[in-house]
């Protein structure tokens, strides 16, 4: 007898290969059996007459590790589908603990309460905490105590404490730095080259990581303390994977340090850094969130984003012939990962920390020396979100979307700045006095649409939503007189916005890319695919009513269409609700 039978649904198995119609017998977590199995007994029949079964959805790139202990039933990813992420991505893994914590913006408003600086900048300052302060915050105000010194004892402690889906882990080469290159007060040394002793350590940390069932090593180049790694220390880390085949996982080198005015970083050197890793270590590469590896300005030229992504592609491949084992994951959107700002004054929100809120921040905004000060930060470099060396277009990419001014509806900062006859920045001043409320939308990506497009289409790619793990509260505050970062929409819904906006032409396609085709990169033998002896990561979708419902300005909705999900061979989504079962964990790596 079966303990789950699913009949009469389109089964799209995740090989790519043509949808088919089958029932599915789960029995003990695995799939037991796939064909006519009518008048089969089972303890549970679910009729999916008219919806599609696919394998659970696999999220290449995410910062889920942070928060999942806090958001256990991980209701954020998988109402979109995903049963399986891929996390400690960037660098940065939530183990092992050591005396530093690192910056990220999940908890950046924990970092704010902490932060040693008056000034600090909560969108683009990378700095530290001790682990012991933000320890014990964690603990009273979610009830986890991240007290793990290795990256085993961590992994120890999800398993125990429990998930409903499951997690890939890497370990964070960012997290392992800032505990092991140190001055003489024991604090984080970030610029200078790691000695041979602290080497050393690295790499205990990492082989213990390896041991304890990481995938991989990842790695954030455009953050502290990873952007200052120069190439023979990553090359020489990296080599450390090779003995467990490994995979080299890399938030490459694009942006630059986020401060100043800085030599503007060839972004395809970023990209070829990382493949070269993979050629002369033989190991493999993962491109994280692959965006393309030439500027283009202006942004917005669909010829030249096509031909740009083409390029890029086409470097790719050249590695990819030489020998190389590289693959990349891809965002579907234009906004980036992690967070969205949807207030047009949440684009000077430093300045709005400073000011003590919102209140008094719009009170000094109407002294021309006030605006005089932040224009001069700005146009110095100092402020990375509208460093004008950066992003010279900012405000061709930044649409006003809703205000009580309806004539702004529709139009750009840079629109409405020729209107009046003023800079644009002036121009922004204006606008945050005249409606502090108005909602904007910020291309901040890079691309564009025929961009993101393009790389889906190449075989090497696969999808990652590069958010964290909520359900519909968050670890960012709703603060009105703070109105600045919320969890971006593809927190809630970027698997179905892939499916739906930037899926391949046959839906067999967009399954295998975020099934069987990521599963593959992983080397997983037993998920991915709706296969007889696979573990029962399942979903059901009624394809008609698959929709995003989207919002820029409160993301914190939930998909419709996938009607049920199964981990391990239990329903974690039923009929559209969450049943509170716990049946994921750690997913180690498989000794190959």
């Amino acid at each position: 007898m079966y303990d789950i039978l699913i009949t009469g649904g389109t089964v799209v198995d995740g090989t790519g290969a043509d949808a088919y119609t089958a029932d599915i017998g789960i029995k003990d977590g695995r799939i037991a059996a796939i064909g006519q199995l009518a008048g089969a007994e089972a303890a549970r029949t679910i009729n999916a007459a008219g919806k599609t079964i696919t394998p659970g959805f696999i999220d290449m790139h995410s910062h889920a590790d942070v928060t999942v202990l806090l958001y256990p039933q991980m209701e954020s990813m998988l109402r979109q589908g995903i049963t399986t992420f891929v996390g400690c991505q960037c660098g940065q893994s939530v183990a092992p603990i050591g005396r530093w914590w690192l910056h990220n913006q999940a908890l950046l408003d924990h970092f704010m309460e902490l932060s040693p600086k008056l000034f600090a900048d909560p969108y683009d300052d990378d700095y530290y905490v001790l682990s012991s302060v933000m320890r014990k915050l964690m603990d009273d105000r979610y009830g986890v105590d991240h007290a793990w010194p290795t990256f085993g004892a961590w992994l120890d402690a999800v398993d125990a404490h429990g998930l409903s889906g499951n997690m890939v882990t890497l370990i964070g080469y960012s997290t392992l730095r800032v505990n092991a290159v140190l001055n003489e007060r024991g604090e984080p040394d970030d610029a200078r080259v790691p000695t041979e002793a602290e080497k050393a350590r690295l790499k205990a940390g990492l082989r213990e990581a390896m041991e304890a069932g990481a995938f991989g090593m990842s790695v954030g180049l455009d953050y502290k303390p990873g952007i200052f790694s120069k190439t023979p220390e990553l090359m020489e880390m990296a080599a450390e994977m090779a003995p467990y085949d490994g995979i080299y996982f890399a938030h490459w080198r694009k942006t630059g340090l986020r401060a100043g005015t800085p030599k503007k970083q060839k972004k395809i050197d970023g990209i070829i850094e990382t493949l070269e890793v993979g050629l002369q270590n033989s190991i493999q590469v993962q491109i994280s969130h692959l965006s393309t590896g030439y500027d283009i300005f202006p942004t917005d030229d669909d010829y030249m984003q096509t031909a740009a992504a083409r390029r890029t592609l086409q470097v790719i491949d050249e590695y990819v012939a030489k020998g190389v084992r590289a693959n990349f994951d891809v965002i579907p959107n234009i906004t980036g990962g992690t967070m969205i700002a949807p207030w047009l004054v949440g684009m000077l929100l430093p300045w709005i920390y400073r000011a003590g809120g919102l209140t008094n921040f719009l009170q000094y905004l109407r002294y021309p020396d006030y605006r005089n000060d932040i224009s001069r930060v700005i146009n110095s470099g100092g402020f990375f979100r509208l460093n004008p060396l950066v992003q010279p277009d900012w405000d061709e990419n930044t649409d006003i979307i809703e205000s009580v001014h309806e004539d702004w509806v529709g139009k750009t900062v840079a629109q409405l700045a020729k209107q009046r006859g003023k800079n644009s920045l002036e121009t922004l001043y204006d606008l945050m006095l005249e409606d502090p409320s108005a909602k904007v939308f910020r291309a901040t990506h890079s691309m564009n649409r025929h961009a993101v497009q393009e790389y889906y289409n190449h075989p090497l790619a696969t999808v990652g939503n590069d958010t964290f793990v909520f359900d519909t509260v968050s670890t960012v505050g709703f603060d009105a007189e703070r109105p600045g970062n919320r969890p971006n929409p593809n927190t809630y819904c970027g698997f179905v916005k892939f499916i739906k906006e930037y899926g391949m032409p046959r839906l067999e396609d967009s399954i295998y890319k975020t099934t069987g085709r990521a599963a593959e990169i992983l080397h997983l033998s037993d998920r991915g695919l709706l296969k007889e002896g696979y573990r029962a990561d399942v979903l059901l979708i009624d394809m008609d009513e698959l929709a995003t419902n989207e919002s820029v300005i409160d993301p914190r909705v939930y998909p419709t269409g996938i009607t049920h999900v199964l981990v391990n061979g239990t329903p974690v989504i039923d009929a559209g609700q969450h049943t509170g079962a716990l049946p994921g964990g750690v997913i180690r790596r498989q000794t190959r």
